[in-house]
Parts: C-alpha cells; sequence; structure tokens
C-alpha cells in the first residue's frame, strides 16, 4: 500500500510539473515575446529600429522611431551661409 502511494505522489510530482512547464511556456510565448519586438519605421527607403533618430531629410530636422510610429521635429530651416549670415 506504501509502494502505491508513493507512485501516486510521484506521479503528481510529475503531472504538476510538467502543467507547470507548458503554462509558464504559454504565457511567456504569448506575453513576453510578442511584446518584446516593437515595430520599425520605414521612412524614405530606410528602415529604421525603435528609438533610433534620424535625419528628416530637409537638413534641420530629425526624426524618432516609436514601436512603428515616426515623430519628427517641425523647426523652419533657415538658411545661412558660409559665415553664418542667412541667405537672401
Amino acid at each position: 500500500m506504501k509502494d502505491r502511494k508513493d507512485f501516486l505522489l510521484g506521479l503528481c510530482i510529475t503531472l504538476g510539473t510538467i502543467i507547470f512547464g507548458l503554462v509558464s511556456y504559454i504565457v511567456y510565448s504569448e506575453y513576453i515575446l510578442q511584446n518584446d519586438t516593437a515595430d520599425r519605421c520605414p521612412y524614405q527607403g530606410w528602415s529604421y529600429e525603435h528609438g533610433e533618430t534620424f535625419d528628416a531629410g530637409d537638413g534641420c530636422n530629425i526624426c524618432v522611431c516609436n514601436n512603428g510610429v515616426i515623430a519628427c521635429t517641425e523647426k523652419e530651416c533657415v538658411d545661412l551661409n558660409l559665415n553664418g549670415n542667412l541667405n537672401e
């Protein structure tokens, strides 16, 4: 009778460990892996990673990739000559 109880206890522990492992894997693959990959930002033929900053292409503004969304500064570009004076 004791052997049967020991067998059932070992079986319960083994099955519990398997179930715990499967649940942990499902949670990891469904929530952690999917939320870990940030979207890329395509911009003027290039693809930028999340958090990467890059030139807006106008020479005076910069952009940043934020989870697939591009945000750029909107400064007015001023045309300066080599001496730092405004070109007319």
